[in-house]
């Protein structure tokens, strides 16, 4: 019996998923150990070897120096403070208030984790309340424009089945016309090169056999030239009418233009929150 040790899971995972077992033969017949089968003795040492071996890789230790942990730490903190809160500021005319805007719903998440901005190198410290309200303006927002953006779908799956509908439509006229000109050409009706062509062109097959039909009929059938003309014409206007070009375009539902709004006071030595909603976006 052969014990193969040393061996990773990644690399028995390799192994494992070979097209044969070749490369794992290998590795059995190189490294593994050699266990004489029924020698439960030589069996019980390699056991306890290999517990003691795991044993001692358990207790492996890193000790890491105070400048490393130090280095460690910065760049804790560099990581936190690297996701930058991107707003917009307005100011109110002959007033020492602004309003910050947050257009994209993560800034405001980002602004609401964080627990405060930074506005012309002042921090504004966000309290629980504001922050609720933050969250909950951010929410009705998104809401909004998820409504905005189903709608939108639902208008776009509406013209692709008024599209779908109209090519199945004109498909029946289509052969409907030309099962028609089959039968007048079969009986020696008058038909117009149009719904001969037409006919071809749909059933090729067919067209043959009444082709073949109305040779016999030309000598049993007195023509109705007006009636063909007239049945001749109402065809041609019909492929007509098909071939006007249809707008399926659609008409969206502009996104609204609204974003999270927040009236910010620097009258007092400490900034302070007025008030949180949605605002309309202000023209860049």
């Amino acid at each position: 019996m052969r014990i193969l040790t040393n061996v990773t899971k990644h690399e028995l995972d390799h192994y494992a998923g070979q097209a044969t077992a070749k490369a794992m033969r290998d590795r059995v017949m190189r490294d593994a150990v050699q266990i004489p089968e029924g020698d439960k003795t030589m069996a019980a040492v390699f056991v306890a070897s290999h517990k003691a071996e795991k044993a001692v890789n358990n207790t492996d230790t890193v000790e890491i120096s105070s400048a490393g942990q130090a280095m460690s730490q910065s760049v804790a903190g560099t990581q936190e403070t690297s996701a930058r809160i991107a707003f917009g500021v307005s100011r109110k005319n002959g007033t020492n208030r602004i309003t910050v805007s947050f257009d994209n719903m993560a800034m405001a998440g980002r602004a609401v984790k964080q627990g405060y901005i930074e506005v012309d190198d002042k921090r504004v410290d966000l309290s629980d309340d504001v922050k609720k309200r933050l969250v909950a303006t951010s929410r009705e927002i998104q809401k909004a424009r998820e409504r905005v953006t189903l709608e939108n779908a639902m208008r776009h799956n509406a013209a692709a089945t008024r599209q779908q509908g109209d090519a199945m439509e004109q498909a029946t006229d289509k052969l409907s016309r030309a099962v028609d000109t089959a039968s007048r050409i079969m009986h020696g009706k008058k038909v117009s090169s149009a719904d001969e062509k037409e006919l071809m062109e749909t059933n090729p097959e067919l067209y043959a056999v009444v082709k073949n039909a109305a040779e016999l009929a030309k000598h049993r059938c007195k023509q109705d030239d007006t009636e063909d003309e007239r049945v001749s014409a109402a065809n041609e206007e019909a492929r007509a009418r098909e071939a006007e070009p249809k707008d399926y375009s659609v008409e969206e539902v502009e996104m609204p233009r609204i974003e999270v709004q927040m009236d910010i006071s620097f009258e007092e030595d400490t900034p302070q929150v007025l008030s949180v909603g949605a605002g309309l976006r202000t023209e860049e």
